[in-house]
């Protein structure tokens, strides 16, 4: 029986992770590549795609769709890790918001019987795949749990990630079919910001707000309902913070002083259903012992 130090740990290009932290854990990360006017974008931790992606949608308006990594980069990762290991886990990006999953889950499939592959859907993206890859990767090298015990702890953790968003167009939204044609007419007539909460991995409008700073409010609310909070990051879209996202960051300063919130861009996957005009937070809330 191999040990844990033998289990190869995977994950997709969201996964908020430093270069140099992956690294130390030995975590391979394999890109999210996405398709825009014609144009293919690539971003992980080193490639800075996602900005580029952002600056098209806000010129073009075009749909996103998520290409990458497909099964045969999920083939190409399993096959070069054989050489050193047949014992993987996956831990992606969740199978709501984008194929990635779906494509990891095909391609494992061809390796059944010469692989023991574990995929864990994740349920979140970006901060929130990011604590639990880099608590995966800090359990396996530590190598006391067993890969089961690894999983089940991964797993508690996940209730405890909580991303809310709001966005400013609904066509992204309307088109990642999380908002009903009515819905989207009428929300476009009335200028809707709707307030979205990942729930079981799966985007869900909440409520709309007639007003953009109204908007804004809810997230600031929800913030302020936690009486514990590991970590929270602001996301929002484009390379430099905007203003929308420098005004979150100083109203969550007012309700929890002496605390960093760091704003970082979204990823692909979140731009595929909320364009180019959106901000939001990742909550970790507690710590697990």
């Amino acid at each position: 029986m191999s040990n844990n130090h033998h289990i190869q740990l995977i994950t997709d290009g969201t996964a908020y992770l430093s270069a140099a932290r992956l690294r130390e854990l030995g975590i391979i990360s394999l890109p999210i590549v996405a398709q825009a006017n014609g144009r293919n974008f690539m971003y992980d931790q080193q490639t800075d795609g996602h900005i580029d992606l952002l600056a098209e949608l806000e010129q073009s308006r075009s749909p996103v769709e998520i290409i990458g990594p497909s099964p045969d980069d999920f083939r190409a990762v399993f096959e070069r890790t054989l050489y050193r290991t047949n014992r993987m886990l996956l831990i992606l990006s969740s199978s709501h918001l984008s194929p990635v999953m779906r494509n990891a889950r095909i391609a494992a499939r061809d390796f059944m019987g010469r692989c023991d592959i574990t995929v864990l859907d994740s349920q979140t993206m970006s901060v929130g795949l990011g604590l639990l890859v880099e608590k995966a990767g800090e359990l396996l090298q530590q190598g006391d749990l067993p890969l089961p015990d690894v999983v089940k702890l991964i797993r508690g953790m996940i209730p405890r990630i909580y991303v809310v968003m709001i966005s400013h167009t609904l066509d992204y939204i309307y088109n990642s079919g999380k908002l009903s044609a009515m819905q989207a007419i009428l929300g476009a007539m009335l200028k809707i910001h709707p307030f979205l909460v990942i729930e079981d991995g799966d985007i869900i409008p909440q409520e709309k707000s007639r007003k953009p700073e109204r908007a804004l409010d809810k997230l600031v609310e929800f913030a302020s309902e936690f009486s514990r909070i590991n970590q929270l990051v602001i996301f929002q879209s484009g390379a430099q913070p905007t203003e929308e996202a420098l005004l979150l960051k100083t109203r969550l300063e007012q309700i929890m002083p002496n605390r960093d919130f760091p704003i970082i861009t979204y990823d692909p996957i979140l731009a595929s259903h909320i364009g180019p005009e959106g901000v939001g937070m990742v909550i970790y809330e507690g710590v697990w012992r």
